[in-house]
């Protein structure tokens, strides 16, 4: 019996992990088509193929199915897959990269997702980009510390992360992107390029 229930959790595990996936997944078709606000439980439930108090249990409302997005963005956007990149890379330059492929890939992926937690109900909006903004500073304290196990660091940690996070904001993704024209990999190679320059010490004389 031992040997059994282990299995069997983990066969649970993956069910109500497909679940979650299936309600987010319709809740982005859903709020992108009608909006946050005029989107019923009722059709959301209708939607992901499940009961309506299956997506209550799962999520408690319709906020916690919000704030469920970036967990969402995450996966579309391949976030845990480029994270495992970072303790194989040994190249500052690169690395720094990374944080542009991330911010990238966010976007060019998952620009309706941020979208949907920009136009939130206000209140409910507020901590969904709190915690999109969480992620994003622990990401970047993430790949910081192995570029300052390196020696490549320029300055400070927390003051690096600081201008990581503001560099790679939505807002200036905008600009560029939306509003200037450019393509994601220009927008990709002028952040790689930016961040190098901001962060990382001058290569030696």
């Amino acid at each position: 019996m031992d040997e059994v229930l282990p299995g069997v959790v983990r066969l649970r595990e993956q069910r109500e992990a497909l679940t979650k996936h299936t309600i987010l997944r319709a809740a982005r078709e859903l709020f992108a088509e009608r909006g946050y606000a005029n989107t019923p439980v009722r059709l959301l439930a209708q939607r992901a193929g499940v009961a309506l108090q299956t997506v209550y249990a799962t999520y408690g409302s319709k906020a916690g199915v919000l704030a469920g997005m970036p967990d969402l963005l995450d996966h579309e956007a391949g976030v845990v897959e480029l994270f495992a990149f970072r303790d194989s890379i040994d190249d500052p330059v690169e690395l720094v990269g990374l944080l542009a492929k991330i911010a990238r890939q966010i976007r060019e992926r998952c620009g309706d997702i941020i979208k949907i937690m920009r136009s939130g109900a206000a209140v409910d909006a507020a901590a969904v980009l709190a915690e999109g903004h969480r992620r994003r500073r622990l990401g970047a304290l993430s790949i910081l510390e192995r570029i300052e196990t390196l020696g490549a660091l320029g300055l400070p940690r927390e003051r690096a992360a600081d201008i990581a996070v503001a560099l790679s904001t939505d807002e200036v993704c905008d600009v560029l992107v939306d509003q200037g024209g450019w393509s994601y990999q220009e927008y990709e190679d002028w952040l790689k390029a930016t961040l190098a320059k901001q962060l990382l010490r001058p290569p030696a004389p």
